[in-house]
């Protein structure tokens, strides 16, 4: 194993040892993070968003399989931007991935993330709805979200009318395990959305 590679499995062991990252061989963790940047297709110089990273998958190997695009890191708990902090740090990742701490659905009004990135990934940031809502607000015209999925998931789960109120489209749904689901962000969001986190869980768009 290359030193680079040890140094993230050190990394994501501590987060899982602290409630961070779900259970599991944690190679097998990077495995579908790796599936994940390959989905994504993120190009040089491009600004992405690991929505609700968490333990810092797929971001931080995102970040480590690419050198030269801008990763931001976006998590509501204090507890877990500490650690996503510390392990940035630990990776030599300083400089280009950064941490933003605080609710989706309130970061993404603001002007330093309003309509600011080219893509956004999420594997495990809430149901459809509220990924797509959220990410909505993050995206710019002709961004992307790349959604990881269930195996036994469809274009059902992003329904085509909700969808267009949040100016996105559904594009396509990978076809290997594991699966993800790519949407693009067609204009910039409404003002309106995303709505507040609780809107969002109590009345989901679809």
């Amino acid at each position: 194993m290359a030193v680079a590679e040890e140094r993230l499995v050190a990394v994501l062991r501590h987060g899982q040892q602290q409630g961070f990252l779900g259970p599991g061989d944690l190679l097998a963790h990077v495995v579908h993070a790796r599936a994940h940047h390959a989905a994504a297709q993120p190009k040089p110089g491009q600004r992405w968003c690991d929505l609700g990273s968490g333990g810092g998958v797929p971001g931080l190997v995102m970040a480590l399989e690419l050198p030269n695009i801008e990763l931001v890191l976006l998590d509501r708990s204090q507890r877990r931007a500490d650690f996503l902090k510390t392990a940035v740090q630990d990776l030599q990742l300083a400089g280009r991935v950064s941490i933003a701490l605080g609710d989706a659905a309130e970061l993404a009004h603001l002007p330093q993330h309003r309509s600011v990135y080219d893509g956004v990934v999420s594997r495990a940031f809430g149901p459809p709805a509220a990924v797509a809502e959220c990410s909505a607000g993050l995206l710019r015209a002709g961004g992307r979200l790349v959604v990881s999925e269930p195996p036994n998931g469809g274009e059902t789960r992003w329904p085509s009318d909700a969808l267009a109120q949040l100016g996105m489209r559904f594009v396509r749904r990978t076809a290997d395990i594991p699966t993800f689901a790519e949407l693009e962000c067609l204009a910039a969001a409404d003002p309106a959305y995303p709505r507040t986190w609780k809107q969002i869980r109590k009345r989901p768009l679809f």
